[in-house]
């Protein structure tokens, strides 16, 4: 079986570069940065290193790396052949890899070869969609005859390094790929090893959206307020630990009513969480998680969107709200929307800021608890 992968970056080659592998595929990765590329052929393949073993080397063989920039006819030709494509490109980047990809699926239809699978691995909601709608722009109205494009949930640490001179990707352990099954060409066809096959994606966005992203942006928020920097300084806080652990259960307890996902695995789930963040050796910095505030604030997103949903279903939302008012403190003059919040403020005042980023109307008991804690936290 042989895969064709577009994006050689820490995704691609520490996630599923590895699952294609233990999949059986031989891979051939599409990529523009060169020297990775020379590196990956030169070597015939790359290395991984399992951070919670001990930095255990995992190698990784690769058939060959090809540059969209110089060979792309031999791209096209690896797509006629493939048996399954996937992206891990980034979201913005699929409109850049569209085009060729177009030409290779369409050039699969003329050898007469049957649809296939391009499944992608981008951190976005509704991933698969996006692509698909980015080849429906370049005018081929029947991309559905073309491929499928089931949407993914893509979770897992994926570090760049060097070693020995060479690019290299520490990884953590633990894993989640979940495919929405409705979506494959087979749904009882399952075209990767150690993926979750679902016909329920939502309930698994939401958990990692909500209970990864959106605890790491609590904690990050909120060590901001205590003055923290890294986001080792805040994991060493054990008592900052413990609030992190309760802001995520209150969106525990939402998903449980909600999906009938059972409290016991969403505690493991939030101690895996938990571990990541506190991995001995990594290094992350609270500017980095708390980046971009006005989009992390917006509804239905990370903090809001459980809030909310708590507050709507009588549930206690107690942390989720002094998340919220950690979020509207922030201030990086190096980030964009961290300054145009903080003009906001400055122009207006906190009430309206509130409403205007969050969604959320005055005079509603939620709005007031936010005010609340955004006030508590100036003294």
């Amino acid at each position: 079986m042989q895969a064709l992968h577009f994006g050689a970056g820490s995704i691609g080659r520490g996630f599923i570069g590895d699952l294609l592998y233990e999949s059986g595929y031989d891979i051939i990765f599409v990529d523009t940065n060169s020297q990775l590329n020379e590196q990956i052929n030169r070597q015939g393949g790359y290395d991984i290193y399992a951070i919670e073993n001990a930095y255990q080397r995992k190698f990784i063989p690769v058939k060959k790396a090809l540059s969209p920039l110089t060979q792309r006819d031999d791209i096209i030709r690896q797509c006629v052949n493939a048996d399954l494509i996937t992206t891990a490109v980034w979201a913005d980047n699929l409109c850049k890899i569209a085009p060729l990809l177009l030409a290779g699926l369409q050039a699969r239809q003329r050898a007469g070869k049957e649809k296939i699978n391009v499944i992608v691995c981008e951190n976005a909601l509704f991933n698969g969609q996006l692509l698909r709608r980015e080849l429906l722009t370049l005018g081929e109205e029947a991309v559905d005859e073309l491929a499928a494009f089931p949407d993914t949930a893509v979770d897992r640490m994926v570090l760049t390094a060097q070693r020995d001179g060479k690019d290299v990707i520490d990884v953590g352990v633990d894993y989640e790929l979940v495919i929405d099954r409705k979506a494959l060409l087979d749904p009882q066809h399952q075209p990767l090893r150690g993926a979750i096959y679902t016909d329920n994606l939502q309930k698994y966005l939401e958990r990692k959206l909500y209970i990864i992203n959106g605890g790491h942006a609590w904690a990050g928020f909120v060590g901001r307020v205590k003055g923290y920097d890294t986001m080792q300084q805040i994991f060493a806080d054990t008592g900052l630990v413990a609030e992190i652990k309760e802001s995520m259960r209150e969106t525990a307890r939402l998903l449980h009513i909600k999906y009938a996902f059972p409290l016991a695995e969403l505690e493991a789930y939030i101690q895996f969480v938990i571990n990541r963040f506190s991995t001995p050796g990594i290094v992350d910095t609270v500017q980095r998680v708390c980046r971009s505030p006005v989009r992390k604030l917006a509804a239905g997103d990370r903090l809001t969107g459980p809030c909310e949903q708590c507050e709507a279903a009588g549930l206690p939302a107690d942390y989720l709200v002094k998340g919220i008012a950690a979020a509207l403190h922030y201030n990086d003059p190096d980030d964009d929307q961290s300054v145009a919040l903080q003009k906001y403020i400055a122009e207006h005042n906190v009430s309206q800021a509130i409403t205007h980023f969050t969604g959320i109307q005055e005079n509603t008991h939620l709005h007031d608890r936010i005010l609340f804690h955004y006030a508590e936290m100036m003294s």
